[in-house]
């Protein structure tokens, strides 16, 4: 049976609990696999022989237990897994749909959509794409850092920042005096406080760029102490029904004590060939946990023109100092 046959031959409620036994401590994140293991029944699989994925025990020698291996899908184009035969050793007696739910898992290991968000950065690019103040400030500080510590013969001067990897565990094993220590020390923290701000930073344009809110409206979260950030897209390819797709996602998928937080941003987008009326919008406040609703809440609604159907939810949680 082919990957995408597993898929279609049952519903994400019914895979769901074997899921939960695989990722016991992300409750709050089984939404995520929901709208994932719809994307990947919408798609279409490659045309042409992508092989077998294989389940069977675990054969590494440095693993101290046992586990079941599902290989090769992780890092996988959907549409190749999608196409894969699915093969499971003999000595392996799984239902059917734990079988799906562990390749569900494996096949969004590294991300819950295939091709990455346009809006995101690369964050391995250095320097940094539209780097804002505290991606500059950083960048000084890893800069001065690698040509301060760094000998000129372990360095790749092809790629900034780079270290011979043999000389880069030599220098974390090398005993240093109590000055460099607290030197070291001082510039972890400082790099610590602007890699948060930098993130902050980027998620304040972003709600500003999309048009849900002005800057004056969202500059208090770099005073914020803590937060939490979900993302939810709507699986649907109908417009009437994305506000009860995500209403379904936080209240049915998603286990999380909204009273420890104080305050609430949220971000509805949509393409604006089907933007988010005020009736949806009314719809989603009204469904949403009694919980949340009894915050302060922050709503704005953005375009997003890759959503072309469908709609995206940006929830923020903040913890006010």
């Amino acid at each position: 049976m082919k990957l995408k046959e597993l898929f279609d031959k049952y519903t994400f409620d019914e895979i769901l609990p074997y899921l939960r036994k695989i990722e016991p401590e992300n409750e709050d994140s089984m939404y995520q696999f929901r709208e994932a293991f719809h994307l990947l029944r919408h798609m279409e699989p490659s045309k042409e022989d992508c092989g077998k994925v294989r389940i069977k025990w675990s054969e590494d020698e440095d693993e101290t237990e046992r586990y079941i291996s599902v290989h090769p899908l992780e890092g996988q184009r959907w549409d190749v897994g999608l196409a894969k035969e699915v093969v499971v050793a003999d000595e392996l007696k799984l239902d059917e749909k734990e079988i799906a739910a562990r390749c569900l898992w494996s096949i969004t290991f590294w991300g819950f959509e295939d091709e990455p968000d346009p809006e995101e950065r690369n964050p391995f690019e250095y320097p940094p794409e539209q780097m804002n103040k505290y991606d500059v400030a950083l960048y000084k500080i890893q800069l001065s850092q690698w040509k301060r510590t760094t000998p000129r013969r372990y360095r790749n001067f092809s790629i900034p920042l780079c270290v011979d990897t043999f000389y880069a565990d030599r220098r974390r094993k090398r005993n240093k005096n109590r000055i460099k220590r607290m030197r070291n020390h001082r510039v972890e923290c400082r790099k610590k406080y602007l890699k948060m701000h930098s993130q902050r930073e980027e998620f304040i344009m972003k709600l500003v760029r999309c048009g849900a809110f002005e800057r004056e409206d969202v500059d208090y979260l770099h005073q914020v102490e803590s937060g939490m950030y979900y993302p939810y897209d709507s699986r649907t390819w109908d417009v009437s029904k994305r506000v009860d797709y995500i209403l379904e996602s936080i209240n049915k998928y998603q286990n999380v004590d909204f009273s420890q937080y104080d305050d609430v941003i949220i971000c509805l987008r949509a393409a604006s060939e089907h933007p988010v009326t005020d009736a949806e919008k009314e719809k989603l406040i009204a469904g949403l946990p009694e919980s949340l609703k009894a915050l302060p809440i922050r709503i704005g609604l953005g375009v997003k023109e890759t959503l072309k159907q469908e709609m995206e939810m940006q929830l923020l949680l903040n913890i006010i100092k």
